[in-house]
This record gives structure tokens, sequence and C-alpha cells, in this order.
């Protein structure tokens, strides 16, 4: 903290505070720079929308994007980690002019380079090695994952029996007239191949109409378990809880048993610990008539519905929409995670048809306080339209504070950066020796000096179609600092990491050391930048955007710098009334009336030059 060089009127405290006050809700918005970046995606045909990534896929540790194509031309842009954004990249694939849906990138052999996974609707899913050197080779033949066109939407990965290889699970929007109306299982065979184990590991529950999957704990007994919504109301959405060391089947459908047998037309399931209680909650989306669903979890895995009688009221976080992938992201950093709801429609993605006719709600945004919501009035929305499906969380420009990415329709892709404020935050990166590489299905605690804690989870595959940075962002609001960092890794062991300072990235592996990745000068990055503000200062910053009180002007000439009746005082830095009683302006030794007539007559009148 700065000190002062002078002390402040009253006026000027209520300024700095209006100011405080203004940049703190100032802070808590998601500001559009999808001009400025242009990240060009041709989003402009296919069915029900497509995938997107946003996480790092060369290695560097800083967040990238990928975008699956209606044309199967995928899209992928390097972060370059500061306000430029991103550069395009081409991996140079094999054409293949099919209905891209998901791409979801992970380290399926733990060779330290990301493998790309890519299902699409019509046409047999495509899996990709990355070669060590930056480059992705079509391994979809040999890998062991079926050929067959199943109409597959989302897909997630998660090392299920905790063998170190992360498994697939493969969504399919099949029918009931469909040759195989299911879902399906890869069992990863740790050599860069599959094995197809759906029957065997009991989760041949027919599929229809299934978009998405996330490998979740629930019930927190460190067995992964797997929830998979499903469209239309005549079909529940799936839980599939995994059962312990020798049962007859290694999992049981337990919508039922937990309350998740939802049946609505579902789009989307977004996990999150929302009310700071250290178990993860889920929303889902759907039609407006179904309504959009905040489920509590009581701590062992059950789930009841938020209703009005509950102390979050499922209207607080209700869009009246067709609504598609929800997101959670604490976009003011106060340690509580915010809710955005993309809205988008249900009929072919017919670009020039949607301009013309559709005009859907605009995406929603709910802040979160303490647990208790309230919906965002910025006009982006409140009245623009996005046409929305896929979405993804991520940091661009590594200023801490999250930004999102919408696979909207249109031309380019929908960028909505966070705007930092004082609040602080830290950034964890996880790295598996035993387990995965990815640390994917990892639940990672953050103890803050003050006695609280937040839980994320690392996951691979989420949402509608999403995949979010594998980096883990904690808001930590005005907090002092952290006290230790806790992993539990899929593997079972648990790390501990103290000297975890706020405000930065951290890598942290499952052998217990703890790495700062980068000293981020927020003065560079677009963050909160401290300075002085006033340009006729000797240390006048131009980067700054927040006045911290340090100006100085010592390198003037003294003797001149300062006005008639003022002397310079070295101590405070500033110029002072020479005399003992600066407002006796006629010079009579007393303060009267005559001297206000004359303050009065000079009031708001230019100075001299």
């Amino acid at each position: 903290m700065s000190i002062m060089k002078r002390r402040p009127s009253i006026t000027h405290a209520l300024l700095i505070l209006l100011a405080c006050l203004l940049i703190t809700r100032g802070s808590a918005q998601l500001a559009d720079v999808s001009n400025a970046l242009q990240l060009e995606t041709q989003h402009t045909g296919g069915f029900l929308g497509a995938g997107v990534s946003f996480a790092d896929f060369n290695g560097d540790y800083i967040d990238d994007l990928t975008f699956a194509d209606f044309q199967g031309d995928l899209k992928f842009f390097a972060g370059t980690g500061d306000e430029e954004g991103f550069t395009p990249v081409d991996f140079n694939l094999p054409a293949y002019p099919h209905e891209a849906k998901m791409v979801l990138w992970a380290d399926i052999d733990n060779d330290g380079d990301q493998d790309l996974f890519v299902t699409y609707r019509l046409a047999a899913n495509k899996l990709f090695l990355g070669d060590g050197e930056g480059g992705l080779t079509d391994v979809s033949a040999t890998c062991g994952i079926n050929q067959a066109s199943r109409k597959s939407y989302g897909a997630s990965f998660g090392d299920y029996n905790a063998d170190g290889f992360l498994d697939l699970f493969v969504c399919n929007y099949t029918s009931s007239s469909d040759e195989y109306p299911f879902n399906e299982l890869y069992e990863n065979n740790g050599d860069g191949t599959f094995a197809e184990t759906t029957v065997a590991q009991g989760l041949d529950a027919i599929g229809i109409q299934s978009f998405q999957s996330q490998w979740v704990d629930f019930n927190d007994d460190g067995l992964l378990d797997l929830h998979v919504i499903r469209d239309r109301v005549v079909h529940e959405n799936y839980f599939f809880e995994q059962q312990p060391a020798g049962s007859v089947l290694p999992f049981i459908e337990k919508g039922a048993d937990t309350g998740l047998d939802i049946a609505i037309n579902c789009m989307s399931t977004s996990v999150a610990d929302f009310d700071g209680d250290l178990d993860s909650d889920v929303y889902l989306t759907a039609f407006a008539e179904d309504m959009n669903w905040l489920m509590l979890n009581d701590g062992e895995g059950n789930f009841g519905i938020d209703d009005e009688d509950g102390d979050v009221p499922m209207n607080q976080v209700q869009v009246d929409a067709i609504c598609w992938a929800a997101n959670w992201l604490d976009v003011d950093n106060n340690g509580w995670e915010d809710l955005h709801v993309a809205n988008g429609y249900s009929v072919y993605t017919n670009y020039p048809q949607v301009l013309g006719i559709y005009n859907d709600e605009p995406d929603a945004l709910f802040y979160n306080t303490e647990g208790e919501f309230t919906e965002a009035d910025e006009p982006q929305f409140q009245t623009e339209s996005t046409l929305s499906f896929a979405t993804a969380v991520g940091d661009y420009n590594r200023d801490g504070f999250p930004d999102l990415v919408s696979h909207a329709v249109g031309e380019y892709a929908q960028v909505l950066r966070g705007t930092p404020n004082t609040n602080h935050w830290v950034k964890i990166l996880l790295e598996g020796t035993e387990s995965n590489r990815d640390g994917i299905g990892a639940r990672v605690i953050v103890h803050a000096s003050d006695g609280s804690s937040q839980l994320r989870m690392t996951y691979a595959g989420e949402n509608y179609l999403g995949q979010n940075s594998r980096w883990e962002a904690f808001g930590l609001g005005d907090m002092m600092g952290i006290s230790w960092v806790e992993v539990q890794w899929p593997s079972g062991s648990t790390t501990t990491h103290t000297g975890i300072v706020m405000d930065q990235h951290w890598l942290l592996t499952e052998e217990g050391t703890s790495t700062q990745l980068w000293q981020i000068d927020p003065c560079l990055s677009g963050g909160l930048c401290p300075g002085c503000t006033y340009p006729e200062a000797c240390n006048y910053l131009e980067l700054a955007n927040v006045d911290d009180g340090s100006c100085a002007f010592n390198c003037f000439d003294v003797p001149n710098s300062c006005g008639p009746g003022t002397v310079w005082d070295e101590a405070m830095g500033w110029c002072v009334s020479s005399t003992d009683c600066p407002y006796d302006f006629d010079g009579s030794g007393y303060v009267t009336v005559a001297d206000l007539l004359i303050f009065l007559i000079a009031f708001n009148q230019p100075c001299p030059n």
C-alpha cells in the first residue's frame, strides 16, 4: 500500500471511494473484444452448433483455441499470452469434409504432448496423436476406435480405472431406428490404442439422443462416475455410479437414486461448487418450457432441485430461451463462481436464415456472491443476441481474470475478455506422474489465510461440446494470502503445496513440486496497473490505469514551480502556502467576508499562463 503525500480533503476522499466502487463494479464485466481479435471460424452451417476447446495444444502452457467446423475445416489458434491474443496454426491435416462436432485435446499416451480427438455427426470419429514436433498423425484406423458413422456429439476423457491413462466416453445422438443406438466407452491400453468396453463396464444402456458426458465424483469416494445428458422429455439423463472393486458390474445406473434422472430437452451439464461447501453441484440447461435446473449436492452425491423454497431459487438463474452451453467462471475474482448461459435456437444453423428470422434472447450472465445470484444488467446480456451453442473458459492474456469464448453463429467467434480489478487470484496447472499427465480427474482445493477453501476438479470435456482450459483459476477477493493448496490425484495420492503466492501461475506436480511459471507484469498484460496517472508529474506512468498517489514533482525548477503565495515543501513534495493564514486574501490578518468575496469574484476564472 502506498502512502499518500498529502492529506486528502473530505471531497477528495469521497471521490477516491467512488472511484473504488466504480472499479469494483465495473470489473464485474466481460468486455467484448471480438472485433479486435477477429478469430475467423465461419460458423455458418451445420446442425445444433459446433464445439470449441480453450486448452493449450502446443505445450507452452498458454491457452490456445480450437474450433470444430460443419465442413470439417477445423480452426486452430495458438495463444500469444498477451493482448495480441492468437495466431492461426495449420496442422496440415488431411481433408475430411464432414461435420465435426467436438474437438478435445488430451495427452492420451503420457508422452508430454497433446493428442486430438474429434467427433463427427455423420462420419467416423478421428484420433490424431501428437508427434512430439508440433505435428499430428491420424491413427484413427489403427487406434481401436470404431470407424462406423454413429452420429457422435460430445466426448470426455477420464481415467476411471486409475491406471494412469485416460479413457474415453463418446455420446451418440442416435434414434431408436439406428443400428447402434448406444454410447461408447473406450478403455486406454496405455500404448496409444483403445479397446471398446461399453458392455463389459455396464454402460450399455440405450443412449438415444445423448448430447454430452462428463466424468465426475459427486460422492467424493475417489472413484470417477459418469453423468450423461440427453435430449427430449421422454429420455431421462443418466448417472452411472462406479462401484467398488470386486462388484459384478463396474458401473450401475443410479439416476433415480441420486435425483439426476431428469427428463427434459437437456443441452448442457455444467459442474461447479457454486456455494462453496466443497462438493460439486450441477446446472442443466434446456428449453424454456423445461426450465434450467440448478441442482444441489448434499455432500454425499444426492441432488435436489433448488426451487422457490431453497436458499437459491431456481428462477434466479432461469433464462426464457433455448439454452445451450453453461459455464462457471469467477468473472470478478471475488471467490464465487459466476454463471454464463449461452442461448441459441433449435433449427439448422442456416446463417442467412438466422440473421433474417431468428433473434433469440441474449446470452445471460449471473453474478454469484456467497451463493446468491444477480443477473447482469450490461447491455450485451440484455439486448444483444449472439446465437451461441458451445462456449469455453480460459485466460488468453494471462492477467488472472477469466475470459470466455463462444463459438457463435457467424463468421467470427465471440471473445469476452475479463476486466481486472483489485481482487486477488491464483491459477493452478497440474502435471501427473503416477496419474495421467494432464491431471484430469484431480481435485484441487485452495485453502486461504482466512480459513475459507475453494474446490475445482479438472475435466476434459464438459458443458455442451466444450473443453475449458486445464488451468484451474481461483478468485481470492481481498484475501491476505494462501495457506496451502491440496491436490487429490486420480491415483489416490494427495500432495500439499505451501508457499503459493497469490496473483501468479503455478505448476504443481504429483511429485510434490511447485513451480511459478511466469512473473506477469500487469502493466504489460492489460491488468490492473497502479502508478502515477497525472501527465504533468515527474514520474507519470503511461500504462498506469489506477492512481496510487505516488505522483512526484521534484524534477521541476522548484523556485519557479510554485505559484504566488506558495512555497515548495520538500518533505511533503508539494506546493504549500507561504503564510500561516492562506485564506487571508486581502492581507488584513483576519479571514473575513471580504476574503470570501475576493474568492467568489475569482472563482471559475481562467488562470494566467
